[in-house]
């Protein structure tokens, strides 16, 4: 076997493990799901899981990466126009898109979750550093005079906690209704508190 199809085949088994751990933590939760749980939904040994992930908390965080990931994508490929509100309503509509057409991974990441624990810190670190391009876009905004002056990194965190209490809202609570109402209502709020004073 080559070394692109080894590659290749390894690529394979993660995600099948990955999907695996997606399907038993929306089945029975993070608590209730095991490794053993995770490695017979995959059709592998459980040792087979260790070789990918090393823990149960690796599988979440990978499926928080995998669930954000999406959500950066969609931003990326949106066609942003240049001044506030535009951008923040293109910004704020491809992230509800993201987690209309992944609803299961946007429910498990939001539901499981306690937190106290490991998963919880794992998480908010990595949401900061997600949030870095953020606040470079912020600060560009500042500097132009676009945006009220302040703390880009708060303001970053802010806006990122706005989204994700619009998004628990609308698909966890209101199981996806109204979503163009809680797009506009986000984007409403976000603009107005960039919109610089005066």
């Amino acid at each position: 076997m080559s070394a692109v199809a080894r590659e290749q085949r390894k690529t394979a088994r993660r995600e099948a493990i990955l999907q695996a751990a997606q399907d038993v933590f929306a089945e029975k939760g993070f608590d209730g799901a095991t490794i053993a749980d995770i490695a017979r939904a995959a059709g592998v040994a459980s040792g087979t899981v260790y070789l990918y992930y090393d823990s149960k908390i690796d599988l979440f965080a990978a499926l928080n990466a995998r669930l954000w990931q999406v959500v950066a994508d969609a931003m990326q490929e949106a066609e942003v126009p240049l001044d506030v509100r535009g951008g923040t309503h293109a910004r704020v509509h491809a992230v509800f898109t993201a987690a209309q057409q992944h609803r299961d991974l946007l429910r498990i990441v939001f539901l499981n979750p306690d937190p106290r624990t490991e998963v919880a810190r794992r998480m908010n670190n990595a949401d900061e550093e997600r949030a870095q391009w953020l606040v470079q876009i912020l600060k560009g905004g500042m500097e132009a005079g676009t945006v009220r002056q302040g703390d880009p990194a708060m303001l970053a965190r802010l806006i990122n906690s706005v989204v994700i209490i619009g998004l628990y809202q609308c698909f966890i609570q209101r199981d996806g209704k109204n979503a163009a109402a809680y797009e506009e209502v986000l984007t409403e709020m976000i603009v107005g508190g960039l919109m610089p004073a005066g």
